[in-house]
């Protein structure tokens, strides 16, 4: 079999994850390191032994036997990398957000399907083996119809992590801030499992910005799932400890609580015999060990890249598509929407039709 040739476009502090999640497979070859930041390619490539560097990404699109690419950038470069590498012929897996508009998460969508390429978000949350099992615990009726949720995300990020980047805190670099950034994982996963998300009202708020950030540190929602749970969702910047998440779902046969924190923790599954059961099946399970990174990223990246991978070769829908992706753009961007009043987020653009 012919090796998948994958190049790593960004070598922050994601790109580790990247790395260890291709170098997991049989038959890939990780070739490119590209990163503006030549000393910052130049350590990636060192460190994990990838053979070519370059600052420039034209070269590593340029390579005809480089058939995928990750995109790890900042937020306001995902759209013209990832359009430049499907024009080029690349499949592309692409860090959150999809793109900072609606508009252009709909025309790489429209343009991944054009030239017949994979686009994949990274939603490696979706790959949890918690989540994935409250999906199923969902499908099979074990706790019933949903009623409620209720998500939050509390984190610590200090002056030096925005003042040391260009990006970071600004609407036209990052596209808002708490809410995209660092609680993107915890409405995606969400959304996925309630089937859907609307926008009852949100507001956000800056209330202890850091470095000179000009977006949001802290925002709430009330959210509508499609058969009308309510859900809270609430995420801030501006806490004391490095990352902490919690998602409660509550329906009307049973109850869950977990979170997103590495390695992924079900605290709770009660309402019937059959969910304790389910529970304590998914509890004894062993867990497996950390990739190298940063801990709260999770352990999960390694099974999304595997789904991306084979849907390269067998061209099969992924769990975290671009269709996934997209959606997503849209609940955040109807989120801003509501909330702009409160935290002076520019007007942002419609889905067309």
């Amino acid at each position: 079999m012919r090796p998948l040739v994958h190049a790593v476009v960004g070598c922050g502090r994601v790109a580790p994850n990247h790395v260890d999640g291709f170098s997991a497979l049989p038959h890939v070859e990780l070739r490119w390191a590209c990163d503006r930041d030549a000393t910052a390619a130049q350590s990636l490539a060192r460190e994990y032994g990838l053979p070519r560097v370059t600052t420039d990404v034209g070269e590593v699109l340029a390579d005809p036997e480089v058939d995928s690419v990750s995109v790890v950038t900042g937020h306001a470069t995902h759209h013209g990398l990832v359009a430049a590498a499907l024009e080029a012929g690349k499949h592309v897996l692409v860090e959150k957000p999809l793109a900072l508009s609606v508009e252009d998460g709909m025309a790489l969508t429209s343009l991944a399907e054009r030239t017949g390429r994979v686009l994949s978000v990274v939603s490696q949350h979706r790959y949890d083996r918690v989540v994935t099992a409250v999906r199923d615990w969902l499908g099979a009726g074990l706790l019933g119809s949903l009623v409620s949720g209720v998500v939050s995300l509390q984190c610590g990020r200090d002056d030096a992590y925005y003042a040391g980047s260009d990006w970071r805190g600004t609407y036209a670099g990052e596209g808002g801030s708490a809410m995209v950034n660092q609680g993107y994982h915890a409405l995606d996963v969400t959304r996925w499992l309630t089937g859907g998300l609307t926008v009852v009202g949100a507001a956000a708020g800056h209330t202890a910005p850091r470095g000179g950030m000009e977006t949001e540190d802290t925002l709430a929602a009330l959210l509508r799932g499609p058969q009308g749970a309510l859900v809270t969702y609430q995420v801030t910047v501006a806490g004391s400890i490095t990352w902490r998440t919690r998602v409660e779902l509550v329906g009307t046969r049973g109850s869950v609580l977990f979170d997103l924190d590495h390695p992924g923790t079900l605290h709770l599954a009660d309402g019937n015999e059959e969910l304790r059961a389910a529970a304590a099946a998914l509890t004894s399970a062993v867990v497996e060990q950390a990739p190298p990174g940063i801990g709260y990223y999770g352990i999960s990246h390694r099974s999304q890249i595997a789904d991306f991978a084979a849907a390269v070769r067998d061209g099969h829908r992924m769990v975290a598509d671009d269709r996934a992706g997209l959606d997503t753009l849209i609940l955040l961007q109807d989120i801003y929407r509501a909330a702009r009043h409160e935290a002076a987020v520019p007007a942002l653009s419609a889905p067309a039709g």
